[in-house]
């Protein structure tokens, strides 16, 4: 393809000079072909230009020119001069008729003609047609055009296949008859080029880039090019989906405890993590791409573990004692195989169990440490339960007693709550006889006792003649009686509103002013309070103070009633009857049937009820003996709550059998809980099992219809 003015030019070294004449002229132009030449002065200095039209065109019209005429008076002064390297598309429109052309010495080497250089123009420009139509009609992208008035003009077979209309189907029609996108004809309105932009047609995806194009200053048209993304969007989230499960798979990695490293077949490290350094003594960054035998020191080769694994295609172990580094190290090799079977890399797990077993020892030096700190539990809570003449082999007063003498431990304010009789009185003694206060005072006072006139004298004393009757030197309250001791403070519930303000002003100022006085007195006493009722409830009735509830509620220790611990029944009966009958040397003892009676009734009054109900059947009872019978005539409750003993007199069938202690187990179990769940649990069976006994065997099952 001719490009440049020295593709196209007629090569001479003939110029004309000062002497030739108009014939001599017209026969060189003539003889080598050319449209015109150079005239230069005797020193090579180009004068102008003389042209073959020029020459004819004087000659026909001067008739008084002869032919012996100087050529150079009918010459073109100051022609352009072109260069021999000078692109067509830059020269070709130039304004003359020939033009001299030189090379990079300046040296004259030929001519051109106007002619010559539009023809090589229209040629290029024809290639560039042909060049851009292949390139139009060959493109992947698609490719249309539309006028100014949004008909498409141009529409190449990309576009036709991915708008299913052919070019002769689409060419001439109006854009949005074909197809969906109107941005070209946004981009003829507005002139504004858009790059980059998105849509989607159906399920599928599309990329475009919109141009308009533009003629003398105006908009006369646009250029659409685009492109179907599907398949690269899909393959665009594959891969952030692998970039993910990488981003995961690192980070698993990583965060193993254990070592990980893979090597290639040849056994050259390729990855290792963070542990397995660690576990190895060495760097990172420093033992990729070297040998796993430089980095594995060992009586075994790290090479060798390789070709085992290479060799079996299948996972090798192998442990390894360092007696340097006092450890033990387990290596479990699993290669990793191709399409066609063979090992491309290695995966190797190393585990430090040297760690495993120190950790072991550790927990069996802690094992054994809490049986002896259980052991010297339960050792000092018998000999507690000794001194303060205590029973209590049920878990829930085991939880209660452990609590207790944790809490004696430090000064906090102590809440017990428990119905009567339950012994909280004997647990606020265990607390202050363990506690660092136990040789100082311990004063109980019932706020449910003293009647509401004297309970603030007796609480908080008074001054000589605070009141008619009052000491002359007045008297010292409970307060500061227990001072640097303990204050039982039993049945709080009971105390009247009037002084719930002053008790908690003294429990937040530790200093209490007595009545009748004007001068703070400092006390130093650690408060323990009792009831039976529900505070939360009085709170909420106004009846109690909330700010003094949460005040003495530091430390609650709930003693649950003798009903819900029934394990503890027999030894309390067992421990009444010796103190009993060493007390008033009298020897009796109970019938199993007594027992029985004793252990299902559900005492209301708890351990204070059973303790009275013992004291006087071994007064009362004339044999030694006490039976089922005698103990029904002293209990206060008229029902009592009897679980049938379990047995079978005779010989019946097996599945009989097997029904009868079912039958027998749900009766027992309805009379003591009142929910199924409650059932499933103590039975150690699911809550449906329990629904279809209890269907079963409906004719004993009554109160849960």
């Amino acid at each position: 393809m001719f490009t440049r003015v020295k593709d196209v030019m007629i090569r001479t070294s003939i110029c004309l000079q000062l002497r030739h004449t108009l014939r001599e002229a017209l026969q060189i132009l003539v003889e080598k072909g050319l449209d015109g030449l150079p005239v230069e002065d005797e020193f090579g200095e180009l004068l102008g230009m003389v042209t073959k039209e020029l020459v004819v065109l004087n000659l026909a019209s001067l008739d008084n020119v002869s032919v012996e005429t100087p050529a150079y008076k009918f010459m073109t002064t100051a022609p352009i001069r072109l260069q021999e390297d000078a692109y067509i598309k830059d020269v070709w429109n130039l304004p003359g008729t020939v033009f001299p052309v030189y090379d990079k010495s300046n040296r004259f080497t030929g001519v051109i003609s106007d002619d010559q250089l539009k023809t090589a123009y229209c040629r290029m420009a024809e290639y560039r047609v042909k060049e851009l139509d292949a390139v139009f009609n060959s493109a992947h992208n698609g490719i249309l055009a539309i006028d100014a008035n949004g008909f498409i003009t141009s529409f190449n077979p990309a576009a036709a296949r991915l708008a299913k209309r052919s070019a002769e189907e689409a060419i001439g029609r109006f854009l949005t008859d074909v197809v969906a996108p109107t941005g070209l004809l946004e981009v003829v309105r507005t002139g504004q080029p858009q790059f980059g932009k998105k849509y989607q047609v159906g399920k599928r995806k599309y990329v475009t880039n919109r141009t308009p194009i533009i003629q003398d200053g105006k908009i006369t048209g646009a250029v659409g090019v685009f492109q179907d993304i599907s398949e690269i969007e899909d393959v665009f989230e594959e891969l952030s989906m692998v970039r993910e499960l990488n981003k995961e798979l690192e980070a698993v990695v990583e965060s193993s405890y254990d070592g990980i490293v893979v090597t290639n077949r040849e056994g050259n490290l390729l990855r290792a993590n963070n542990a397995f350094c660690r576990i190895m003594g060495v760097q990172g960054k420093q033992i990729i791409g070297r040998p796993l035998q430089e980095v594995i020191h060992s009586e075994f080769s790290g090479a060798s573990l390789v070709d085992m694994v290479v060799q079996r295609l299948g996972t090798v172990n192998v442990i390894y004692n360092d007696h340097n580094r006092k450890s033990c190290l387990v290596f479990t090799a699993n290669p990793v195989l191709n399409e066609q079977g063979e090992v491309v890399r290695i995966v190797i797990n190393v585990r430090d169990i040297g760690e495993l077993n120190e950790v072991r020892r550790q927990l069996e030096k802690t094992e054994e440490l809490s049986k002896r700190y259980k052991s010297e539990l339960a050792e000092l809570r018998m000999r507690m339960m000794q001194q303060e003449g205590m029973v209590a082999h049920s878990k829930q007063m085991e939880k209660v007693l452990d609590l207790s003498l944790r809490v004696a431990q430090v000064d906090s304010t102590v809440l017990i709550l428990g119905e009567s009789g339950v012994g909280k009185e004997v647990i606020a003694k265990m607390v202050h006889s363990h506690s660092q206060r136990k040789q100082e005072p311990f004063i109980k006072v019932n706020c449910g006792a003293i009647p509401e006139p004297l309970l603030e004298s007796e609480l908080f004393g008074y001054e000589a003649g605070a009141f008619t009757g009052a000491s002359r030197t007045g008297k010292a309250g409970m307060f500061e009686l227990a001072h640097n001791g303990t204050l039982f403070l039993d049945e709080i519930g009971d105390l009247p509103p009037s002084l719930q303000v002053k008790l908690l002003r003294v429990l937040q100022d530790k200093e209490l002013v007595r009545l009748g006085g004007v001068k703070p007195r400092s006390i130093n006493v650690r408060i323990i309070a009792a009831t039976n009722q529900n505070l939360m409830e009085r709170v909420r009735n106004g009846q109690f103070r909330e700010d003094l509830y949460f005040r003495l509620n530091v430390v609650p220790i709930f003693i649950p009633p003798l009903r819900e611990r029934r394990e503890d029944i027999i030894p309390l009966v067992h421990h009444f009857r010796d103190k009993l009958g060493e007390k008033f040397g009298l020897r009796k003892d109970f019938s199993p049937e007594a027992l029985e009676f004793m252990v299902n009734y559900d005492w209301p009054g708890n351990v204070r009820e059973l303790e009275n109900i013992m004291e006087r059947l071994i007064i009362t009872n004339p044999g030694e003996v006490i039976t089922a019978e005698t103990l029904k005539r002293h209990l206060v409750n008229d029902v009592i709550k009897f679980e049938q003993v379990i047995s079978v007199t005779g010989l019946l069938p097996l599945r009989k059998a097997i029904e009868e202690v079912e039958r027998q187990l749900l009766e027992k179990a309805l009379q003591r809980y009142d929910t199924t769940y409650q059932v499933a649990e103590v039975l150690h069976v699911n809550q449906s099992t329990v629904v279809r006994k209890l269907n079963k065997y409906k004719t004993f099952c009554r109160r849960w219809e």
